[in-house]
């Protein structure tokens, strides 16, 4: 039995070791941020700078996935995934006993570089283990680890936080490591990449490099720095710069980076389109809610993570009956499907308020879970049988460049909405308060200063000051809840936005044999009858 045949004779066994070690690289992207004040304390370092613990993880993983299609013709996929898995695993042992703030940012950045690879060489192993027409499934089993994650980290971060110590988030990666390490030694095969070896492409690395980088520096930091300052707006020239240097030198190259033909594959080029918009749902609602959750309704980081429980059972019960429909019917039809119910979701959340009962807070995000489901396992099917299998692993590489991008993209956005919303909401119910001066809003906020201090000294007297410090913190409350409301609607509507993108799709040439069959079939029987 050839190695080939061997791979895919474990083929299912071999998802499960995929499956366990994305969910591993894609659980650390978003388990620190509970633990980041934590941190601080530790090291003695402000917010700004402890932010690059997060941050250097997402630049690092963003310049290694494209790396990665141009491994897999060099390197067989067991060795590759395994060295990366290895990578991740010592790496995180390191975080957990870093010793400075240097050391846990230089540690991260290498936990980055083994992370950042493990999740497109998964998706290209699933495309080279199963047939066109069994992909959806594969593909729907081993998302439930790229959905999943996302949605327990915050909780998972926050309990072990709470419960031990900060170092706990990056030990408890060590015994998952270790043992999906030997299972992957022992279960899979030399299975290697149909991709002939080709030349490195340097220079189109390198400006796309600094495309991605400016560019998620620039996303990241946008409402920290102010979008109109002069950081941002170097960060978005350097990523425009990168990007036009990119696609000229990719035109050009003859052994590019990224196969800029692959853009006119109609199925490809709509899928990762639809990465930014599915990106935005996962991403940036998963960004609002526990924020909501915590400054609105006055949960405990754990307590607003158990609130969030129920999208990512969601997310698992549906994924693998999401892949199952991805192999039987159009693209068209299921992403349509889950871009709707995933926008009215979205829209739902916009009812919140402090006093939301646990229906309100429950039920949209099961129509959360199941809608990015049915997004995510057709269109990432959709994309792999729509480009020859010797370039999946290129193709896999960008697609997850772009989900990252459009994540960050979403948080960005939305994060900007919500803050410029509250902003315009507290001065309108600031206006419409009743009170002498139309400069309420300025005064209100000297006088609610100066009350604080006398509070703090014990000196509070004045009944007028009482009120206007009552008044003050009402207004707050009910700004923050009704920026936090449009930011889950805006989100919505760019969900149903991409709704002719989705009805572009074409069915793939299964589904249409599929389709020939079950007409004759039909055919048959009527001439039988």
């Amino acid at each position: 039995m050839s190695s080939n045949a061997y791979e895919r004779a474990n083929r299912w066994a071999v998802l499960s070791i995929i499956m366990l070690g994305t969910f591993m690289a894609v659980l650390d992207s978003s388990i620190v941020n509970v633990a980041l004040p934590h941190m601080m304390s530790t090291f003695g370092v402000d917010r700004e700078q402890i932010e690059w613990v997060a941050t250097g993880f997402m630049l690092t993983s963003a310049v290694v996935m494209p790396l990665v299609g141009w491994l897999t013709s060099r390197i067989s996929y067991k060795t590759l995934y395994l060295t990366s898995l290895v990578v991740f695993t010592v790496a995180s042992g390191l975080c957990a006993m870093a010793w400075s703030y240097e050391s846990l940012i230089a540690a991260r950045i290498l936990q980055a570089i083994g992370g950042g690879a493990i999740q497109p060489i998964g998706m290209a192993i699933v495309a080279e283990l199963f047939e066109p027409h069994e992909r959806g499934k594969a593909l729907g089993i081993w998302g439930m680890g790229i959905m999943a994650g996302p949605a327990i980290g915050p909780t998972l971060g926050g309990y072990l936080t709470d419960a031990y110590s900060w170092r706990t988030i990056f030990s408890v990666n060590l015994p998952v490591g270790v043992l999906t390490l030997f299972a992957g030694m022992m279960v899979m095969g030399p299975l290697r990449s149909r991709r002939d070896k080709r030349p490195f492409d340097l220079l189109g690395f390198v400006f796309l490099s600094t495309a991605l980088i400016a560019a998620l520096t620039a996303l990241s930091n946008g409402q920290i720095k102010g979008w109109q300052s002069d950081y941002i707006h170097v960060c978005e020239a350097l990523a425009t710069a990168g990007l036009v240097m990119f696609i000229c030198v990719e035109l050009g190259a003859e052994n590019p980076l990224l196969d800029l033909r692959l853009m006119i594959v109609r199925n490809y080029l709509l899928s990762l389109l639809l990465a930014i918009f599915r990106a935005v749902g996962l991403f940036g609602s998963i960004f609002l809610f526990p924020i909501f959750l915590q400054t609105i309704t006055g949960y405990t980081p754990v307590q607003a993570g158990l609130w969030m429980l129920p999208n990512a059972l969601a997310v698992g019960l549906t994924m693998p009956i999401a892949g199952r429909l991805a192999d039987r019917y159009s693209p068209a039809v299921l992403a349509t499907v889950g871009c709707v119910t995933v926008g009215l979701s979205l829209l739902l959340f916009g009812l919140l308020d402090p006093l939301s009962s646990w229906p309100l807070l429950v039920l949209p995000q099961l129509g959360r879970g199941a809608g990015l489901a049915l997004m995510m396992a057709p269109l990432m099917t959709a994309a792999l049988n729509a480009v020859p299998r010797n370039e999946v692993p290129m193709a896999s590489s960008f697609l997850n460049v772009f989900q990252n991008v459009g994540g960050s993209l979403g948080i960005a956005v939305l994060n900007t909405f919500v803050t410029n919303s509250i902003h315009r909401h507290a001065v309108r119910l600031g206006e419409v308060f009743p009170v002498q001066s139309q400069r309420f809003e300025v005064r209100l906020g000297l006088r609610a200063a100066s009350v604080v201090f006398h509070h703090e000294a014990g000196l509070v007297a004045n009944p007028q000051n009482k009120l206007a410090f009552a008044a003050s913190e009402a207004i707050g409350r009910r700004a923050q809840a009704l920026g936090f409301e449009n930011g889950f609607v805006l989100a919505g509507l760019i969900l149903l936005a991409g709704i002719p993108l989705c009805l572009m799709l074409k069915p793939s040439a299964h589904h249409l044999a599929r389709e020939e069959e079950a007409g004759g079939a039909v055919e048959a029987k009527f001439v039988a009858e």
